[in-house]
């Protein structure tokens, strides 16, 4: 059982890591407003790898939510209610949705308007150009790796309060005249 809980904590570190790496390159390559270039009265925006990096990270996002998703499964369900031992384990698993869910936000939302193109022009004919503004890539990034964190150490708590737990074995009772439901024994039968 160990073995498998460090294989499956380390393909989520990795997807993390690569979700969390693209992030972080997309914030890099992002638009800035200074390589915007005003031609003709109109804004000129170089080309920027920060679209494609935004969505392969929020696409890998997904991808390491669905794994936590299997290994950790639903928060509130099927899993007995009252019980000390899995309200830590669930509260990790929501702040790690939580987390999936605000960086995806800022990863597509920062795709989307890094890619936007246009100027707006105020009432005294000066022209501003649109760009992404700092940190928005790079908070996503920082809140992928955060949600890895928090999915795996719910993970890894759930495996251990399994583990910990009893193992309940009955033997059922061999004779014709108990009831295996009661343990009780039957009247005899005429």
């Amino acid at each position: 059982m160990k073995g498998k809980v460090i294989a499956m904590c380390g393909i989520v570190v990795v997807l993390g890591i690569i979700s969390a790496g693209a992030g972080f390159v997309a914030e890099v390559t992002r638009v800035k407003l200074s390589d915007v270039r005003i031609e003709h009265l109109s804004c000129v925006y170089p080309s920027s790898p920060a679209l494609g990096l935004g969505i392969v990270a929020a696409v890998f996002a997904i991808i390491t939510r669905i794994v936590l998703l299997i290994l950790v499964g639903c928060c509130c369900c099927c899993r007995p209610r009252g019980s000390t031992s899995t309200a830590i384990p669930i509260i990790f698993d929501i702040l790690s949705w939580i987390a999936s869910v605000v960086a995806m936000i800022l990863l597509f939302g920062g795709a989307a308007l890094n890619n936007r193109e246009g100027e707006q022009t105020d009432s005294q004919g000066r022209i501003s150009c649109y760009a992404v503004k700092p940190g928005i890539f790079a908070t996503g990034a920082v809140l992928l790796l955060l949600s890895a964190i928090f999915g795996i150490v719910a993970y890894v708590l759930l495996s251990s309060v399994k583990q910990m737990a009893p193992q309940l074995e009955f033997a059922l009772p061999v004779a014709a005249n108990v009831d295996p439901e009661k343990n009780i024994p039957l009247p005899p039968q005429q």
